[in-house]
This record gives C-alpha cells, structure tokens and sequence, in this order.
C-alpha cells in the first residue's frame, strides 16, 4: 500500500528511464502506466483521482476521494509538475498473472518498479511499489558501490568521495538519501560533494536497503517493517572508513532528506557516543529517547510548504520535533533566533546539557526537496554544515 509521506517522497523523485514491449502481454502492461502518465502530464486531479480507480487494485483503502485528495495536496505543493515520465527504454518481466517495470537510472541502476497483477478479463493492475517486492537476497548477496561491510546477513554498501585537499585528521559527513532514492540522486541535489572540496571533509552516500531506511515504524517500508539494523550498518561504516582514510573520529557528522533525516535523527539518538552533530531536511525524528543517549547537537530544516512541517494525525509537526530534542539534551529557557533570511529563520536552544544545541530551520514556502536549485533559493547545505562543523565530540 501507499502511505502519504512515502507517496510524497516518491512522486518528488519520480525518473522513469523508459520502456519497450515486444508481446501483447507487455503492451498491456505498459499501457496501464501509461494511462497515470497522461493523467499526471495533464496535471488534472479528476483524471488522476480516476486513473486510481481503474488502474490500482487499492489506495489505503480511500479509493478515488483518497487519491483525489491527496493528489490536490500534491499539486498545491508544486510537486506535481516534477514527476518526469519517459516510457521508452525500462524493462518488463512477465510471471504468468504477474508483471513488473523496472526502472533504470543513467548509471544502470534500477531507480524504482511497479508490480502488476493480472485480473479477470485481462487488465492489468498495479499492485503495489518497488519497496514492496525488492529482495534482499538477490540484490545485496554482491558487493556493490565503492566499498562494503557485511551486516546482517548482506553486503552494505557506500560511495565515498575523498577530496585532495583531506587530511588524515578530515571530518566525515554521512549524507543519507531518501525514500526510494539513491546514493546518486542525493549526491546531485545535496550538495555536499562539491561543498566537501571546499572544506576538505570526506563524505559519504551510504546504499538503504531496496532504497530505504528503518527510521522508525512510520517510515520507511522495507527496512521499517523487516526491522533493518541500519544503526548496526552506519556504526560499521564509520568503523571502516575511519580505518582506511584516518579520519577524525571526534568529528563525524549526519545530514540526509526526508527518510535519510529521520534515519539521521534515530542515529543521532541511538549512536550518540560516535556523533558529534547533526544537520537534515524534512523529516522528524521517530523513534523514542534511547536509554543510552547522550546530548548530540542536532539541527532540523524544515519547509513551509511541506506538508510534513505541520502536525497531523500520524505524526508531529517540525516545532514539535524541536521540543522534543530540546527535552532530550536537557535544554533550559527559550529558544533564540540564530539566523534568518527574508520570513525563513533559525530558533535555537542554546543552553543545553553537553554544550550542545537544538536548532529548527524554517524555510518561508520551502518544499520537500529542501536544498538550493530544488525547492528553495537557500543554501540549506551551507546551513547545516556551518551547524555541524562547530561541535566535536570531545
């Protein structure tokens, strides 16, 4: 099933690299995905919200007024024109009643798929997401990426980017995709690869498994619901990467989006002794203190045009989130405005246990995608990397 912020994350990221057919069977597959890509083309809610009913076997249960609703939430968001689908050169595979499309990026990877099942009568219809039918055993049974540690059963995976300016004694900046996305997408949006030459850290792009991150029990499905020890993952990649290129272990820092900042966030929470701040866009934290827990800088960038910022019935809001790290680090007195630019601003708890601080960035209209060139003007990157590089953990 498909669940709002997942479904947000997805449309936003949404590259399809194409498709061809070469039997009747196939044909009809691709035609119901192209069915929702002229509806989506069209921007049209209506033909949208039908397209649901007569191509999809379910919408959490909410059927066509769900799906209108939520695709009125994703227009008004501006993310609806983002969706890019190129249905020329992505792959089909039959078995028997059921299908699947898989999607490649420009590295060959595959970027997302749909699962189809075949009804009586002979349409077909979308079961399903790619993070619903992604096998652990035959995707990560290889070594993959620049380099691997073997966690749980599995070979996990990074890109690094070492710059020459690095030092032995350079920071490390773990950069976390989102929902369905990849370490390549976060590299081109994030911009902390370019950022790192600049500064001389070494960063990394870790790989979630089937694109995702167990951040909690609301996000993400796989790793969410198979309970993906990525916490294990990160503290082994650290391990790994301060081995081979010495880095500075007093400075490891965390960013990511959306799914990567909650995971961001649960690592901040769960793998404190090693963290000595925290920078990320879009999500909150969701899971609860760890027993073990101790006061780790964290810095939230939130957009007001995500409809994540605010509070629902699923989960809390982006000022809630900052309360609840202002309880966990110990913080005394209000918070202080630390920064600002136009309506977007900084507030800032600023005495806290450990020396540290909690900080909530609001970005004024800022979408989801919240780094500069995607859905805000501000250097959100510059941002949270200021934030970050003022603390060590001794």
């Amino acid at each position: 099933m498909l669940n709002n912020l997942a479904f947000y994350t997805m449309a936003i990221l949404f590259v399809y690299s194409g498709c061809k057919s070469t039997t009747s069977e196939e044909a009809a597959v691709l035609e119901t995905i192209d069915n929702w890509k002229t509806a989506i083309e069209a921007q049209d809610v209506e033909a949208i919200a039908a397209c649901y009913s007569e191509n999809f076997t379910s919408m959490d249960g909410d059927g066509r007024e769900g799906a209108r609703l939520m695709w009125t939430e994703i227009k008004e968001l501006g993310m609806l024109e983002k969706i890019e689908i190129n249905l020329e050169s992505a792959k089909v595979e039959m078995k028997g009643d059921q299908a699947e499309i898989y999607i490649y990026n420009d590295e060959g990877e595959i970027e997302m798929d749909f699962a189809l099942l075949k009804e009586e009568g002979g349409k077909w219809l979308i079961i399903g997401i790619p993070s619903e039918h992604c096998s652990y055993a035959e995707n990560y049974s290889n070594p993959y990426g620049d380099a691997c540690v073997e966690h749980g059963g599995y070979y996990r995976c990074w890109d690094i980017y070492v710059p020459p300016a690095a030092t032995e004694n350079s920071p490390l900046v773990i950069d976390l995709h989102g929902w369905t996305g990849t370490p390549a997408d976060q590299r081109s949006i994030s911009g902390f690869g370019s950022l790192a030459s600049k500064e001389a850290f070494v960063v990394v792009w870790p790989y979630g498994l089937c694109n995702s991150w167990n951040s909690g029990n609301a996000c993400c499905a796989p790793a969410s619901e198979d309970k993906i020890d990525d916490v294990g993952f990160i503290r082994k990649l650290v391990k790994k990467v301060a081995e081979k290129h010495k880095i500075d272990l007093n400075r490891i820092y965390l960013t990511g989006l959306s799914n990567g900042c909650s995971m961001t966030q649960r690592l901040a929470n769960e793998a404190s002794d090693i963290i000595a701040a925290a920078a990320c866009m879009s999500l909150h934290l969701l899971v609860p203190k760890s027993p073990d827990y101790t006061p780790v800088s964290v810095m939230t960038i939130m957009g007001t045009a995500d409809d994540l910022y605010y509070a629902n019935e699923e989960m809390t809001g982006a000022k809630e989130n900052l309360e609840k790290w202002k309880t966990m680090n110990n913080c005394s007195g209000e918070y202080e405005v630390t920064w600002s630019s136009g309506n977007s601003v900084a507030w800032t708890y600023q005495n806290c246990e450990n020396n540290t601080e909690v900080t909530l960035v609001t970005i004024d209209g800022g979408g989801h995608i919240l780094y500069r060139g995607e859905d805000t003007d501000i250097n959100t990157t510059s941002l949270a990397w200021e934030f970050m590089k003022r603390f060590k953990k001794k």
